[in-house]
C-alpha cells in the first residue's frame, strides 16, 4: 500500500477529520418500497435514462443470459414500475437472442423519447419508442448486424455508442462485433443507416483477442472529445481514435496513452480540475497480467499518475462497472466500481485534493455502507429520488435489484437537464464547464459511458461549501457557446439550446464571468509559453513570475486592462534579461478582487 494512500484512509478514518464528518453515507433501500419487485434472474449490465423524458430517471435492469427478459422500470417522482411486458417485438427479439450484448438509450428520431439500440449474441436491433411501447426498425433504419462468412458462429454484438461525429444533428452509431475486424459505423441520414466504417477509417481497425472474442480490448466503447476541438473522438478500450473532419485515426500510443491491452473498463473524466480530459483504466480481474491505471492528460501527453495517486499495486477482483460521478459533493468526481463476486464488498474511490496538483483516491466503501456481498453484477449512477445526491442501482441475481441511495452531507450542488434544438435533442456531445471561486469543473454529455452500463445523462456538479455558482458556460455539440450566470444552487434547471425562453437567460458568451487565469501552454516548455487569462470588468492586473522561493522573477503585466480574454508570453527569462534555471515556476494573477496561480516548468 503506496504512503499517500495510508495517510489518506487515516485522514477518513479521523474523528476530527472534515472528510470524516462530510463522508457520504449510502443505506441499501427496501427496494418494494420504491415499486421495484424482487424478480432473481442472471443479469449483467444496468442503464438508467429518462427514457420518458418526464424529468426522472428511469431503470433498464438488464439480464445476461437465459429465456426470462430484462425490466424497464419507468420512475414517476421516486416509485418505479416495470413496462417491458408492453413490448412484444422487443421481448422476442431478447429471448431469441440469448445473452443480451448491447443496451443503450438514445433518441435517435428526436421526436423527444430515447430509443433502444439493442444487441445480442447474433444480431443487432433498433426499437423506435413510441409512447414507451418498443417497435423493431432495424429493417426500415437500417441498423442491422451481419454474421462472419464461413463456419466462425460466435459474432456476438459486443459494443456500441453514439454521437453526432459529423455536427449534422443527428446521433451516429459506431458498432464492435466478435470475430469481426470490421467496426459498423452508421451515418444516420433522416433515420435513414448507412455503414460507412471504410469511409472513415474504421475498417480493419478492431483487434481480436482469444478465439475472436475481443471482450476485454475494444469492446468498451464511448465517445469523449479528448482534445477538446469540437468533435467528438472515438475511445475503443486500448485505442483512441482522432476525428478530423470526420476521418478517424488511431493515435494513442503516439500521445503517451499506453495502457495494457486488457482494458475491462474504461472512464474518460477531469480528475484534477485542470481543463483537459484524464484517463482511467480498470482491468478485468486479479488474475490479469495488467495493472490498473490512471493517465493524466498534460497538455495532450498523457502521463501515468498511478503511482501518485495512491493506486499502484490496487487490484481488486473482477470489476463489473465502473461509474464516475461526484458522490459527496465536494467538486471533484470519484471513482464507484462494482465488483463481481459473491465475497468482497464494492470499491468507492473517494478523490481528495492535498494541493495544487496533488490528489489521491482511496477506498471508502467499507465507511460508506456499500457492503452488500453475493452475485451481482454492473451498476449505474444516478439520482433516483432527484434530490441532489449519486444513487447506486445495482443489478442481481441473488437479491434481484439493489438501490444504494445516498444519505447526503452537508455540501451543495447544482444539476442541470439540457434539450438541444438545432443539435441533437439528447445534446450528445455537449461540453459544460463550472466555475466557483478558483475551480473549474468540466462534464461531458455521452452514451453510454462502457460496456452494458449507462448512467443518466442529467449533468451532476458537486460544489462542496460554495453557496452560489459563478458561472456555467456551455458548449453545446454544433458549437453554440452560452454564458449562464445567477443560477440557484441545489435544484436541477431545464436548460434548451439557444431558446431565449428558457428557465435561464442567455447572455453574451464574449465576456467572461468570472476572473481566471488558464493554465500556461505549453507546459512544460523552453523557448517560449502562453498565459490566458479572463477578467471580467476593467481591472487593474499584476501577473508576475515568481521563484519557490517566493522571489519575483519578473512582472509580465501590471496595468490597467479592459474585461475580455487577454494573452501574454514568458521566454524564461528575468526582469534584468537573463534567461532562468530550469526548474519550477509560479505564476501569480493578482486584482484588487482576485487572486489565483499556476504552476510552469521550465526546461533549458
Amino acid at each position: 500500500m503506496s504512503t499517500k494512500l495510508i495517510v489518506f484512509l487515516l485522514i477518513v478514518m479521523s474523528p476530527y477529520s472534515v472528510i470524516a464528518q462530510d463522508l457520504t453515507q449510502y443505506e441499501a433501500v427496501n427496494i418494494s418500497t420504491i415499486g421495484i419487485p424482487k424478480v432473481l434472474m442472471d443479469r449483467w449490465g444496468a442503464v438508467s435514462a429518462d427514457i420518458d423524458e418526464n424529468g426522472w430517471p428511469d431503470i433498464f435492469a438488464v439480464k445476461w443470459r437465459g429465456v426470462m427478459g430484462s425490466q424497464l422500470y419507468m420512475n414517476t417522482e421516486g416509485m418505479f414500475h416495470d413496462i417491458y411486458g408492453d413490448s412484444p417485438d422487443l421481448l422476442e427479439v431478447e429471448e431469441a437472442q440469448n445473452a443480451t450484448r448491447i443496451n443503450i438509450f438514445a433518441d435517435y428520431d428526436n421526436d423527444g423519447d430515447k430509443d433502444l439500440l439493442f444487441g445480442g449474441d447474433y444480431d443487432l436491433f433498433l426499437f423506435q419508442n413510441n409512447n414507451n411501447v418498443f417497435s423493431n426498425v432495424s429493417d426500415q433504419t437500417g441498423v442491422k448486424g451481419r454474421g462472419r462468412p464461413g463456419f466462425v458462429s460466435t459474432y456476438g454484438f459486443d459494443g456500441g455508442a453514439w454521437a453526432d461525429y459529423d455536427l449534422d444533428g443527428d446521433l451516429d452509431l459506431v458498432v464492435c462485433q466478435t470475430n469481426n475486424q470490421d467496426f459498423f459505423f452508421f451515418r444516420n441520414d433522416g433515420g435513414i443507416f448507412t455503414d460507412i466504417a471504410e469511409d472513415v477509417g474504421l475498417k480493419g481497425e478492431n483487434p481480436l483477442g482469444a478465439a475472436g472474442d475481443r471482450g476485454a480490448y475494444s469492446a468498451r466503447l464511448q465517445w469523449i472529445d479528448y482534445d477538446l476541438d469540437g468533435d467528438p473522438d472515438l475511445s475503443a478500450g486500448w485505442m483512441l481514435f482522432r476525428n478530423d473532419d470526420g476521418y478517424f485515426t488511431e493515435i494513442a500510443k503516439s500521445i503517451g496513452l499506453t495502457p495494457d491491452s486488457l482494458t475491462f473498463f474504461q472512464a474518460w473524466f477531469d480528475y484534477d480540475n485542470d481543463g483537459d480530459w484524464d484517463y482511467f483504466k480498470l482491468i478485468h480481474g486479479s488474475d490479469d497480467p495488467g495493472e490498473n491505471s490512471l493517465w493524466q492528460n498534460q497538455d495532450g501527453h498523457f502521463v501515468d499518475k498511478t503511482s501518485d495517486v495512491g493506486l499502484y499495486g490496487w487490484r481488486p477482483h473482477l470489476g463489473s462497472s465502473l461509474n464516475i460521478g461526484d458522490y459527496d459533493n465536494d467538486c471533484d468526481e470519484d471513482i464507484y466500481i462494482q465488483i463481481n463476486n459473491h465475497v468482497d464488498i464494492d470499491v468507492l474511490l473517494l478523490n481528495e485534493t492535498y494541493g495544487p496538483d496533488d490528489h489521491a483516491f482511496g477506498d471508502v466503501a467499507a465507511y460508506s455502507g456499500l457492503t452488500t456481498v453475493g452475485d451481482r453484477k454492473g451498476a449505474t449512477m444516478l439520482d433516483y429520488d432527484m434530490d441532489g445526491f449519486l444513487d447506486i442501482y445495482v443489478s442481481s441475481l441473488e437479491f434481484g435489484s439493489i438501490m444504494y441511495h445516498n444519505m447526503r452531507n452537508s455540501y451543495n450542488w447544482i444539476g442541470l437537464k439540457l434539450q438541444g434544438t438545432q443539435s441533437n435533442r439528447d445534446a450528445i456531445g455537449t461540453l459544460v464547464k463550472v466555475y466557483t471561486g478558483d475551480i473549474c469543473q468540466m462534464r461531458y454529455t455521452r452514451v453510454p459511458n462502457t460496456w452494458k452500463i449507462q448512467d443518466n445523462q442529467f449533468i451532476h456538479v458537486g460544489i462542496g461549501e460554495a453557496t452560489s455558482i459563478d458561472s456555467i458556460v456551455i458548449r453545446w455539440p454544433l458549437g453554440l457557446k452560452e454564458v449562464f450566470t445567477d443560477l440557484a444552487i441545489n435544484q436541477y434547471h431545464d436548460i434548451k439550446e439557444g431558446d431565449a425562453t428558457s428557465a435561464v437567460a442567455q447572455v453574451d458568451a464574449s465576456l467572461p464571468s468570472a476572473y481566471r487565469l488558464e493554465q500556461n501552454y505549453p507546459n512544460p516548455f523552453n523557448a517560449e509559453t502562453s498565459i490566458s487569462y479572463f477578467i471580467p470588468e476593467e481591472s487593474f492586473v499584476d501577473i508576475s513570475i515568481y521563484d519557490l522561493r517566493g522571489q519575483k522573477i519578473i512582472s509580465l503585466t501590471k496595468k490597467v486592462v479592459d474585461a475580455g480574454q487577454h494573452k501574454i508570453k514568458w521566454n524564461g527569462q528575468s526582469q534584468q534579461g537573463s534567461t532562468v534555471a530550469s526548474g519550477t515556476y509560479f505564476c501569480v494573477l493578482k486584482t484588487e478582487k482576485f487572486n489565483q496561480l499556476r504552476k510552469l516548468v521550465y526546461l533549458k
